[in-house]
């Protein structure tokens, strides 16, 4: 993965997160820069993305504990 990729799996992680917790960001106008050079989605792995997001909100105490 180029570092432009590296950026966009990272920018994804951070609007994920922001997102399920009501802040809104900026995300659109700094991944734009990348998209706009021909940045190719094809190797971001959405579940590493997800997962990623999962464990920010999890060190930050951002998660609500589910009972099952």
């Amino acid at each position: 993965m180029n570092r432009e990729q590296q950026e966009l799996e990272a920018e994804s992680v951070a609007y994920l997160v922001c997102k399920s917790n009501r802040v809104e960001p900026k995300s659109e106008t700094y991944l734009s820069h990348y998209v706009n050079q021909n940045t190719t989605t094809d190797n971001i792995d959405v579940y590493q993305v997800m997962r990623a997001a999962g464990q920010v909100e999890t060190l930050l105490g951002l998660t609500v504990p589910t009972k099952y």
